[in-house]
């Protein structure tokens, strides 16, 4: 109810500000659209992660810091650099929350980890539904793989509730998105699972990344399509894998979605298993999921 509240509290305040969505060439919705969903997102993961104590100190300051950059961004449409210095930040922060169980390895995975985990869900933001819900399946997916490893792992929860909420304004019709704030500050939340899992072992960390491969691989495929066109590798398109799925098969943004959210969740329980196999079965296991998105993307013609 909370992520529900606010999100909805955020609507007249984006019309009032003029922070709409309007529809563009590779954008297909009809109609200009609040874009500032997002807030009501972290507004309710800072309110339950301070209750549950599971968000706090370096890894509060990370949050607002890159959802204050992606609130500025979706205000003021930031450039590239500044954006990436802020998430770098948030990054270095992550770290540091992380510094007593990994050292400098929490410090290099964080200045990994937020960037490329914010980009690739920003990147996937493309259909109504599509990143949160992929997010929320995730959130869930890491509850169970981590669940009584760490104080921590209540923040998979307060992430999955407050994206839950956000997708009764979004999914299947969109009465908000949740702009940059939202989609780079979810990247950050699950940057941070991420580490959750890293601190219980090698395996786990593989077996989380798995369950979070759909927006890295997309993010990937995007850069890969990009590049062998000619085109500058972070432009906008319309021929990502869940757009040509779309496109040749479905021709119905909401059952495509579906079908990525069913991806997802085969992502789940592809890194559960994992997880219960010896590591290099393991590593055998991840890298077939990894060939098996990439021939499906080659296929759609999204690479």
């Amino acid at each position: 109810m909370t992520s529900l509240t606010l999100v909805g509290v955020t609507i007249p305040i984006a019309r009032n500000l003029g922070v709409v969505d309007k529809p563009g060439v590779i954008k297909i919705h009809a109609l200009p659209t609040p874009r500032l969903g997002g807030i009501g997102i972290v507004a309710s993961v800072v309110v339950w992660g301070y209750f549950t104590q599971t968000l706090l100190d370096w890894s509060l300051l990370g949050l607002l810091i890159i959802a204050l950059i992606g609130v500025l961004d979706d205000c003021y449409n930031l450039s590239p650099r500044v954006r990436l210095a802020a998430e770098l930040l948030a990054g270095v922060a992550l770290g540091l929350h992380f510094w007593e169980p990994l050292g400098w390895v929490a410090l290099l995975l964080g200045l990994i980890l937020v960037p490329v985990m914010s980009n690739a869900v920003n990147l996937t933001d493309g259909m109504n539904g599509l990143a949160s819900g992929n997010a929320l399946i995730s959130a869930l997916g890491l509850a169970v793989l981590l669940w009584g490893a760490s104080s921590e792992v209540p923040l998979t929860l307060v992430l999955a509730g407050s994206l839950l909420g956000f997708l009764a304004w979004n999914y299947p019709q969109a009465k908000t998105f949740m702009g940059d704030g939202g989609s780079l500050s979810i990247g950050y939340l699950l940057a941070m699972c991420w580490l959750i899992a890293a601190t219980q072992g090698i395996t786990t960390f593989l077996a989380a990344g798995v369950m979070l491969w759909f927006p890295l691989y997309d993010m990937l495929a995007g850069i890969v399509r990009r590049w062998r066109s000619g085109k500058p590798i972070f432009d906008g398109d319309r021929d990502h894998t869940y757009d040509r799925l779309d496109q040749l098969y479905l021709r119905n943004p909401a059952r495509t979605v579906l079908v990525v959210w069913i991806t997802s969740l085969i992502l789940v329980l592809a890194g559960l298993l994992v997880n219960s196999v010896s590591f290099w079965l393991g590593i055998g296991l991840s890298l077939l999921v990894v060939i098996l998105l990439f021939w499906v993307a080659y296929r759609l013609g999204s690479l």
